[in-house]
């Protein structure tokens, strides 16, 4: 029996009568195609039609994950001055994960005002409640880490299980390197992207169980090669071309990379290389089954979504789903180990979870809540654990609650405030945070709710210095020095790229060093987007086969919008051939 039944007696006929067909963005006027496949999700789900294009919705999921960004923001009790993945200026406040755990803000809780915005009074309770300022699922050790998985001795990293490493982001099982995105069991290594299995290994994307090789594109069980793309099996390249093994050595023995000149040199060179004589294969999915999208491993049934591992199946539109399947989800960002979610962000172990702004773990049947764990029917809350039958954070027996759940439901229906997200409105992030993702201008991203703020402003960067001690990046030497190593810590650098100081701590400085590489002349937040910048993106068009014009899928890559992309079939004959 149904515990909404003037709800459903209103859907009910929206419902019946969707037929598949063209629609119109409500935020940025773009057309899509409405399919039997999509129409499906709404009646399984019980929920109204989206008014926002699929595109649009995984831009507002993504724009409220934290792909890194970190600041000085303050303590919501004390103002004392503390890093955090927020920014001041956001308005959001913050407090050290372990006494957010300590708290219970069911005390927050406010009454429904029929005669208010919903969203309005969400907001408001959202501003009152602060978050976790570190998101750690795992405790560091010894580390400066945000949403760790169990990072050790490690700086600066996010989303990650370190070793001694820093500046990286989705790095699990990664020891002694730095600025490694999206890998798994990486050594040794510097600058690599989607890769795993690597030792000694730098300036890597789409590679696999390598050693001791530099700049390489898609290539899998290489051995001391430079400048390589589309190998397998191979030892003593040049880009691309066979050297004996005296010849290599003596060519890598001219190359210093730890001259920031050189570095730059052949970043440019390889750069040019992939796009020119690479070939990329239509995806870089491994193992799937009737499956669409990238960067997928193992999945079945999955349609046009994005860095899904370890065996989900039945999903639609779903990206960042790490670790633990999922099973039957549409349009969520992060789902882990869920069934059954729709629409939601960075759900983790939960079961019917609809409109969730972000972080709601080993919970059922909440709705437009954000970090709340352990919960059951909930709506509209913030910051709860171990909840059942409560709305924005108030508590109500069942009996209220399905009754005001019931008239708040059909009131949001009518008012046609049901059924999306309520843009990124609610969102802790600048909306420049998209361009990890997405090619989107700020007009566009303000369209979707996009936060536009001094992302600077308030401390963000720490406690204010002369203006005349901040260095342009032209000062670094080419080479550090003995000295440098020791001069260079504590000196601060404006990077423009991204409208920020940042310095250097002598450990990382120690860790270039013996990685004989040159240190990057960016902020840390720099270095992340521009290697995210070199991957494919979770936006999808249509093109043709460069091998035999066969009509292929295939996600969008600003940094090679021109590369050479062939069939799955076409480029598994072109590696045969070519190895």
């Amino acid at each position: 029996m149904s515990k909404t039944p003037n709800y459903d007696s209103k859907l009910q006929p929206i419902l019946a009568a969707l037929t598949p067909g063209e629609r119109l963005c409500a935020l940025t006027g773009e057309k899509w195609l409405m399919t039997d496949e999509e129409i499906g999700w709404y009646k399984k789900f019980n929920v109204p039609p989206s008014k926002y294009s699929p595109l649009n919705r995984m831009r507002i999921m993504s724009g409220y994950f934290i792909m890194y960004n970190i600041f000085y923001n303050k303590h919501a009790d004390t103002g004392r001055q503390m890093m955090s993945t927020i920014p001041p200026a956001s308005g959001f406040r913050v407090l050290e994960d372990k006494e957010w755990y300590e708290r219970d803000f069911s005390e927050k809780g406010i009454s429904l005002d029929a005669k208010k915005s919903f969203f309005d009074q969400l907001y408001e309770l959202s501003l009152c409640v602060p978050l976790p300022a570190h998101d750690n699922i795992v405790p560091p050790e010894n580390s400066l880490a945000f949403l760790s998985f169990g990072d050790i001795d490690s700086y600066l990293v996010m989303a990650s299980r370190s070793k001694r490493s820093l500046v990286c982001s989705n790095a699990f099982d990664t020891e002694d390197s730095a600025e490694i995105i999206m890998g798994t069991n990486v050594r040794e290594s510097y600058k690599t992207m989607n890769s795993s299995n690597l030792f000694r290994c730098q300036f890597v994307q789409d590679s696999w169980d390598c050693q001791n090789c530099y700049f390489l594109f898609d290539c899998r069980n290489c051995e001391h090669c430079f400048g390589v793309a589309n190998q397998r099996h191979k030892k003593y390249l040049w880009f691309n071309e066979q050297l004996s093994k005296e010849e290599y050595e003596c060519r890598l023995a001219e190359v210093d990379l730890s001259s920031f000149k050189v570095r730059e040199e052949y970043e440019k060179r390889f750069a040019d290389f992939v796009q020119t004589q690479a070939v990329w294969p239509e995806n870089s999915n491994i193992n799937t089954q009737n499956s669409t999208g990238e960067y997928l491993e193992d999945t079945t049934n999955a349609r046009e979504c994005y860095n899904v591992r370890g065996g989900s199946r039945d999903i639609d539109h779903v990206t960042w789903c790490l670790g633990t399947p999922s099973e039957n989800c549409a349009y969520c960002g992060g789902a882990t180990g869920s069934t059954d979610c729709y629409y939601s962000v960075g759900v983790t172990n939960c079961h019917r979870a609809f409109f969730n702004m972000n972080i709601v773990t080993d919970s059922r049947d909440l709705e437009y809540c954000t970090r709340c764990f352990s919960c059951e029917n909930c709506f509209g809350c913030v910051g709860l654990r171990h909840k059942k039958f409560c709305v924005l954070n108030k508590q109500y027996t069942e009996e209220e609650y399905w009754k005001i759940l019931d008239d708040l439901k059909c009131r949001l229906l009518e008012e046609g405030n049901y059924g999306d997200i309520p843009g990124l409105r609610f969102s802790t992030q600048h909306w420049s945070s998209l361009l990890d993702l997405f090619e989107i201008d700020k007009a566009t991203a303000l369209k979707l709710g996009g936060r536009d703020f001094d992302l600077v402003s308030q401390g963000a960067d720490g406690p204010e210095v002369s203006l005349e001690t901040i260095l342009p990046l032209e000062t670094i030497p080419d080479r550090l020095s003995l000295d440098d190593y020791e001069n260079l810590p504590g000196k601060f650098y404006f990077d423009p790229s991204v409208g920020r100081r940042f310095s250097y701590m002598k450990p990382e400085l120690m860790m270039y060093q013996k990685l004989k590489v040159a240190p990057p002349r960016q902020h840390p937040r720099a270095r992340i987007m521009e290697t995210y910048k070199r991957s494919n993106k979770p936006e999808f068009f249509d093109t043709v086969c460069k091998s035999c014009n066969k009509a292929i899928r295939v996600a969008k890559n600003p940094a090679y919008p021109d590369r050479k992309i062939f069939c799955r079939a076409c480029y598994n004959t072109f590696i045969e051939k070519n190895n």
